[in-house]
């Protein structure tokens, strides 16, 4: 376990996390493709202006953080997260984005990356409005770490799963 989080166990740590350029996460891509039988592969996550970025969508930000155990990694998308500062200007989502993400092709390499001994679960968040938010997730699902980092980033301090 990595030191920092030795000495928060059993508290909750969320911090940025910029995926490095190395390993390069098509690379990552292709050995979960193989791992898992998939013989092609129509997109995969691309570190892409300090974010990761998947098929046309706007790059995800990202926020790690080591929960009772086990790695977590939540990606945001920046013109949501856009949207809770106020004055920004933001351009909308397609309508219906989580739920047509190819999660486990945006995810899978993920799990493989370094940066998370033992793998890690992805959170994919969705901010409909206000202080609610929706996810899908790819291993063990964190709604608590996904509130903390949105109290983090917002000056939101009460988030709420939404149907």
């Amino acid at each position: 376990m990595h030191l920092a989080y030795a000495m928060l166990d059993g508290m909750m740590h969320v911090e940025p996390w910029n995926p490095p350029a190395s390993p390069d996460l098509a690379v990552l891509a292709m050995e979960a493709a193989d791992r898992a039988g998939i013989h092609s592969l129509r997109s995969w996550p691309e570190r892409r202006q300090g974010g990761i970025g998947f098929g046309t969508l706007p790059p995800f930000l990202c926020w790690r953080g080591f929960e009772q155990g086990a790695w977590h990694l939540v990606l945001l998308q920046a013109r949501e997260v856009g949207a809770l500062v106020p004055g920004a200007r933001t351009a909308p989502m397609p309508a219906g984005w989580l739920e047509a993400l190819d999660l486990e092709a945006l995810a899978r390499p993920l799990t493989l990356h370094p940066d998370f001994p033992g793998g890690v679960s992805v959170q994919v968040v969705h901010l409909p409005g206000g202080d609610s938010f929706r996810v899908r997730t790819l291993g063990i699902p964190a709604t608590e770490l996904v509130a903390e980092v949105l109290k983090r980033i917002s000056h939101i301090q009460f988030w709420n799963l939404a149907d």
